[in-house]
């Protein structure tokens, strides 16, 4: 079933116009009688396409029911990176289920988020969403300094590739993390970050590139709140 997010409300027969009219009619192909799933931040609805015109689509409604919260909770703390490498993190993390992304500002990060920067990770994290059938978006807030981090998780994890020892993370179902950037923590964030009560693992020997992490690492975690 082709998936949509919608930011208006739904009622027995609505509209859809614009971008999402667009996405239907000349990317999918939709057709009048084809099923659509619609999401909304509260909703999940199940649709039948009744009329796909030139400028918009008619939609009826068979069965609208509250969308499925995840019953964990996932802040990802990411160091700011490069754009296709952030844009990257932001769709996997969102593909996921992590329930909050805060990019970061570091030491060896980008220096700024621009506005159209975090418009553009919310449509990404949109896509994503649908894509893996999640209900619950993530929020895609500002960009914080990294000296403003906080641990206010059950379990708090700051990845670090110069860890004494190698080991997976502890994962309960309210967990806080900590990415870094393309060039690493340094040793003086890392510090700042210990005392703040976050734990620095390292799960594997190698050193992975912040990317690579940010899907290795979280899909791990995933995994195991999914198992708890």
């Amino acid at each position: 079933m082709k998936r949509i997010f919608f930011e208006g409300r739904i009622t027995g027969t609505f509209t859809l116009e614009g971008d999402i009219f667009h996405y239907l009619k000349n990317v999918v192909r939709a057709k009048e009688g084809d099923a659509l799933g619609v999401l909304t931040p509260e909703h999940f609805a199940e649709c039948t396409i009744t009329e796909l015109g030139k400028r918009s689509a008619s939609v009826r409604a068979d069965t609208v029911r509250e969308a499925k919260g995840h019953d964990y909770k996932l802040k990802v703390y990411q160091c700011l990176l490069k754009r296709e490498y952030m844009d990257f993190a932001v769709e996997k993390y969102s593909e996921l289920g992590a329930t909050q992304i805060i990019p970061v500002v570091s030491a060896r990060s980008l220096n700024e988020l621009k506005d159209k920067t975090r418009g553009r990770f919310t449509d990404i994290a949109v896509k994503a969403v649908l894509q893996s059938e999640n209900e619950q978006l993530p929020v895609i807030s500002d960009s914080i300094n990294i000296a403003d981090i906080t641990p206010d998780g059950t379990e708090n994890i700051v990845f670090y590739e110069r860890a004494e020892t190698v080991g997976m993370p502890p994962v309960s179902k309210d967990m806080c993390i900590v990415v870094g950037p393309e060039g690493g923590f340094t040793d003086e964030e890392v510090a700042m970050l210990t005392a703040k009560g976050f734990k620095a693992v390292k799960p594997i020997e190698q050193i992975l590139k912040a990317e690579t992490a940010s899907v290795v690492f979280t899909g791990y975690i995933r995994m195991m709140q999914d198992n708890i």
